[in-house]
């Protein structure tokens, strides 16, 4: 209980932050928040494959390069950056047991365990790609659906938005996660607060348009501060992969913040 509290603080801090009047207390009823899923993952369809193009953008970077995401379900999500007259410049490869980060234009790449890379997330690959396509994961649990909504809470304000917040069956000691969710029912944030760092903040938002959508990761701490959008398009259920980036003796290996500088 004591988790939830935390998080839930923190996610009514965040409502706030996107405009959204604060005061739900009390978790709906279960036949309210039966619902609520209902209505959140009505859209959601299945998938074996999926392939999605954009833009990303980050500050300090000399240019927006465009983006490929190709995903197989549960098991590996690439991503390619590519920028005008130079091609690829940049690459990503995870599957359910590593993450490897390559920038192409300075030879250098970060390669790390997947439960070290993701040391501010209780997740692994299925959750990574259900972030990816706009969708609410559960650690331990999987995708939100009706078979799982017994582990979670929903807090119901009065303009239509909600948090949703795992319950103690869900909890991971040492986490403390939750999600805003919009009015028309979308995923509009999501808020990690590792217990450990408590000066760490991660979170991740959603901005909706007709042709697509903005997914918006923000790292921030005393130390220092990431922010980066994926500008998206709908996903294409049906596109092709890309073959795995080969490395040779010209590419530096570095850690994370060496990493993040040479960009």
């Amino acid at each position: 209980m004591k988790l939830r509290i935390f998080v839930f603080a923190y996610l009514f801090i965040l409502l706030m932050a996107l405009g959204a009047p604060v005061k739900a207390q009390t978790p709906v009823a279960d036949e309210v928040k039966n619902v609520v899923v209902d209505s959140i993952t009505a859209r959601w369809n299945d998938w074996e494959t999926a392939s999605i193009s954009g833009k990303f953008r980050m500050a300090g970077l000399p240019l927006s390069p465009s983006v490929k995401i190709y995903m197989e379900r549960d098991s590996s999500v690439f991503i390619s950056l590519r920028a005008p007259l130079m091609g690829e410049v940049g690459r990503a490869e995870i599957t359910d047991s590593t993450i490897l980060v390559v920038n192409k234009m300075n030879k250098t790449y970060v390669e790390e365990s997947l439960d070290k890379a993701l040391a501010y997330y209780p997740g692994g690959i299925s959750d990574i790609q259900d972030l990816l396509l706009g969708r609410i994961p559960i650690a331990g649990f999987g995708t939100l659906s009706h078979e799982i909504e017994r582990v979670v809470d929903v807090y119901a304000e009065e303009d239509g938005t909600a948090t949703l917040v795992v319950n103690e069956e869900a909890e991971i000691p040492g986490f403390n996660y939750g999600f805003v969710i919009d009015s028309g029912f979308f995923p509009a944030a999501l808020m990690v607060i590792p217990e450990a760092h408590p000066d760490v903040a991660v979170t991740l938002t959603y901005e909706y348009f007709v042709n697509g959508y903005d997914l918006t990761f923000t790292y921030q701490s005393e130390k220092r501060n990431y922010r980066g959008t994926l500008e998206l398009d709908p996903p294409d259920w049906t596109g092709g992969s890309f073959d795995p980036i080969k490395l040779n003796s010209k590419y530096t290996r570095l850690d994370f913040d060496k990493f993040m500088k040479s960009f």
